[in-house]
């Protein structure tokens, strides 16, 4: 045997050997691997300092810590328990708990979402068929809260009696639970401008987004006697962007004849 099959030979196995270590390695750390995850929102924002755990454990052993405001990505939650598996830096990294986390959600557009309503009994009421198209606009702190909004504008064409009517309407959802609540429900608003009511001139729909549910429920109205009353029935949604167009839609069919009246005036005029 020469001197260089002997190197060579030697080469091959540490190359061999370390290659096993690495696999090993990588598994051990894996605080994942060995526990049962459930579903859950993907982004949290922090709320207090918080420690992460190696296991779903207050006594495991703490791998890191995350500090207040800090925005996490999470891949589940350990099965019947409060903790949230975490990432950091793209990699799975602990265990955090739940009370110092808020579900968030990204109502960000990269373009504009284009959408047509069709014509609709609701109730006693012939809706008139739309076109409408979301466009963000940006996100906006609530003042005085943690609790940020993403913004749209709303412009909307209709053929109410024959006739078209121009008009553009606003819209919000909440990016971190609505009401101050822990669970991942999300409160959409769709608002239509100048409509003539005794304290106001903004008729608003809400619409609830129930990110787990993967759906939607109509909320209310500010204004009852404005509404359709006709019930407006749960729609499926099973990302932000189908939310959104399933609030223009529930929106739609909240328009009692009131509105159609009065924006039908706002165009004459």
């Amino acid at each position: 045997m020469t001197r260089a099959s002997v190197k060579r030979g030697a080469i091959i196995g540490t190359v061999f050997l370390l290659s096993l270590i690495v696999v090993t390695t990588v598994r051990a750390t894996d605080p994942f691997e060995k526990v049962k995850l459930t579903p859950s929102v993907k982004t949290y924002l922090v709320i207090k300092n918080i420690n992460v755990r190696e296991k779903p454990l207050t006594k495991s052993k703490r791998v890191g810590r995350f500090r207040n405001k800090s925005v996490v990505k999470a891949v589940g939650k350990a099965k019947g328990t409060k903790w949230v598996a975490v990432q950091k830096d793209g990699k799975n990294f602990g265990f955090v708990y739940g009370t110092a986390l808020v579900p968030m959600i990204d109502g960000k557009l990269t373009e504009p979402i284009n959408g047509n309503l069709s014509t609709k009994t609701v109730g006693k009421m012939k809706l008139p068929p739309c076109h409408y198209q979301i466009q963000f606009e940006g996100r906006v702190k609530v003042e005085g809260d943690m609790q940020v909004t993403s913004d749209y504008q709303l412009p909307v064409q209709c053929d109410y009696k024959k006739k078209p009517i121009k008009f553009t309407a606003t819209m919000f959802i909440t990016e971190l639970p609505y009401l101050d609540n822990r669970k991942p429900v999300y409160q959409i608003n769709v608002d239509v401008h100048n409509i003539p009511m005794e304290d106001e001139d903004v008729f608003s729909s809400t619409i609830l987004y129930h990110f787990l549910k993967k759906e939607i429920t109509f909320d209310g109205v500010n204004k009852e006697d404005m509404r359709n009353a006709a019930k407006i029935a749960n729609m499926k949604a099973a990302n932000v962007i189908e939310a959104l167009k399933g609030a223009v839609v529930m929106a739609h069919r909240s328009w009692g004849p009131k509105i159609w009246i009065a924006l039908a005036k706002a165009e004459d005029q």
